[in-house]
């Protein structure tokens, strides 16, 4: 589920911009044009333009001067075709014409973004209110803003495990005697204390009943499963706390806070976490997916991942004791040998020669040794869809082969492994599979969180989820930074990449994310990238009618990670 994504602006209210000269009536809008007098502070050496700032965690971007209706059947002629473009995450800074759109709708102006470069004369680059920006760079409410996202990657921000259940969500930093009620159960990074000497911390004090006037123990108390507990259940018991968080959260850090009552990390939603219940996770690139099309690169489809610790090398002798390849069936019984162990994520070419041992199978590297295919995996994508235009960009996902291959036209331009959603096929709970199909990347986002209910695993959050790609509802192509198992099943429906390749992918498909932009949805003139997303040597309505048979489309879970 897309947290906040969905979040309304009322509430956020801003001061008329200065309308500085005389207003001009707007034929077409119903409005007024204003022209925008501005400060020394409110542009920026070389900008086109004055520069907006966002103030909302979710400011959108719309492609009229108009709200878009929350259901469109429903909507006057006029709003008709209005639609979102995108959002600006707060503290993005874009560049916008030196003039409001004054309406009804929008008391404070409505800001014309500009255009990308190179789009046709007349375009516009989308309007946001003026309720959820400002022009001028010290308002204060820019204080509270996170860091701007890492862009280069592989990963936007940096991330913290949560190690204890309860642990509080702060909407602001505690006091001291607040931390004492709020934490006196939690002893996380505070046995045998000696002093309140840790970063002013409180030491420790006895469990206890949570006192929120209900009497009942706290889930966090009562040492419930995970299966048990739900996400109405981690409701703060005060508005001071947002949030009990269950061990494995994970949330976006900003900056680190140190105050009177100890150290906190800010998160990047502007909540505090008491640093003690959190390790920062240490990023690392165990791999990196392969680009066909990159200057000097010699490697070829077919490729092949290791993705077993335990892999070895094999060579085979035939029956009469040459060092031949084993017959796939019939022929001479072969001799297997095992050599040099191969490090898990070596990516190996492939001469796309398979030959079956014992039951078991093997692919022939171009290095003369057989990768046994219980090891790894092995790239296979399928045939291009029919109406593929001349050098049309598209991904083709095998969820046999958990690999991923992105084409311009009918040349592979990229490779890797993914992890896609968990199947079982003897209990629908746990039956969290990638739907196959054909679709289109819808939206994208640089990150945002995800977080639901599972009927088997209980809540999960992961703040700031990197580089997502959403193609069939909430499915998507996104980085996963919290768990290695690619090239396996692993998701609550969503194809998982390393941080890296999810980067990677995320700058190379369409629609194409204006520069400040945290999050941009697919138009006609914006595009999403077609995906294919298939079973192992099936197309992509072939294998949907398998998954169909196999399964009730609406026991889908809908919030995959």
């Amino acid at each position: 589920m897309l947290a906040g994504a969905a979040g309304t602006l009322e509430g956020c209210k801003k001061k008329p911009a200065d309308g500085g000269a005389a207003a001009l009536l707007d034929p077409d809008g119903g409005g007024e044009i204003v022209a925008i007098a501005v400060s020394d502070g409110g542009s920026s050496p070389g900008a086109a333009g004055p520069m907006l700032h966002a103030l909302a965690l979710i400011t959108p971007v719309m492609n009229e001067p108009e709200w878009a209706p929350r259901d469109p059947s429903k909507a006057s002629d006029d709003r008709k075709g209005v639609m979102r473009l995108g959002y600006l995450r707060k503290g993005d800074t874009v560049a916008v014409r030196p003039q409001l759109v004054k309406k009804s709708n929008c008391l404070e102006g409505w800001y014309e973004l500009l255009p990308v470069p190179g789009a046709p004369p007349g375009t516009t680059g989308g309007f946001v209110c003026g309720n959820a920006a400002t022009l001028d760079p010290a308002d204060k409410e820019l204080a509270a803003a996170p860091r701007a996202p890492n862009l280069a990657g592989p990963l936007p921000y940096d991330y913290g495990l949560n190690l204890v259940n309860g642990a509080p969500l702060y909407r602001r930093p505690p006091l001291r005697r607040e931390r004492k009620q709020y934490e006196n159960h939690l002893a996380v990074g505070r046995a045998d204390r000696r002093k309140d000497d840790d970063d002013g911390a409180p030491a420790p004090a006895a469990a206890s009943s949570r006192d929120d006037g209900s009497g009942d123990t706290a889930w966090y108390l009562a040492h419930k499963q995970r299966s048990q507990i739900s996400m109405d259940d981690l409701k703060g018991e005060t508005s001071l706390i947002v949030q009990r968080m269950v061990k494995g959260f994970y949330l976006g850090l900003d900056t680190e806070s140190h105050v009177f009552s100890g150290a906190f990390w800010r998160t990047t939603h502007g909540m505090f976490v008491p640093k003690e219940f959190i390790l920062v996770h240490d990023p690392k690139v165990e791999f990196q997916g392969v680009w066909l099309n990159a200057p000097g690169e010699t490697r070829h489809l077919p490729l092949g991942w290791i993705t077993n610790p335990h892999q070895w090398k094999y060579t085979f002798d035939d029956a009469g004791g040459g060092t031949s390849a084993a017959s796939s069936g019939g022929g001479p019984h072969a001799t297997m040998h095992r050599h040099d162990h191969v490090d898990r994520f070596t990516i190996v070419q492939l001469t796309g020669k398979k030959e079956v041992v014992d039951g078991k199978p093997y692919w022939e590297t171009a290095e003369g040794w057989w990768m046994r295919e219980m090891d790894g995996t092995v790239t296979n994508p399928g045939s291009p869809p029919r109406d593929l235009a001349p050098g049309e960009r598209w991904i083709d996902v095998n969820l046999g082969m958990q690999s991923l291959v992105a084409f311009d036209g009918d040349r592979p331009v990229f490779a890797t492994i993914i992890s896609s959603g968990r199947h079982d096929d003897d209990d629908p709970a746990k039956d969290h599979r990638t739907r196959p199909g054909e679709f289109s990347i819808r939206e994208k986002h640089v990150s945002a969180t995800m977080d639901n209910d599972t009927a088997t695993d209980g809540p999960y959050s992961i703040e700031d989820v990197p580089w997502i790609m959403y193609f069939d509802g909430s499915t998507a192509l996104h980085g996963a930074f919290w768990h290695s198992r690619f090239g396996h099943e692993r998701s609550h429906g969503c194809v998982n990449m390393t941080p890296h390749d999810a980067h990677e992918l995320f700058g190379w498909v369409g629609p194409k994310l204006p520069d400040g932009w945290h999050g941009v949805h697919a138009t006609d003139a914006n595009p999403g990238t077609r995906v294919i997303v298939h079973d192992n040597g099936k197309t992509a309505e072939e294998s949907k009618k398998k998954g169909d048979d196999a399964k009730d489309p609406s026991g889908k879970n809908d919030s995959p990670r």
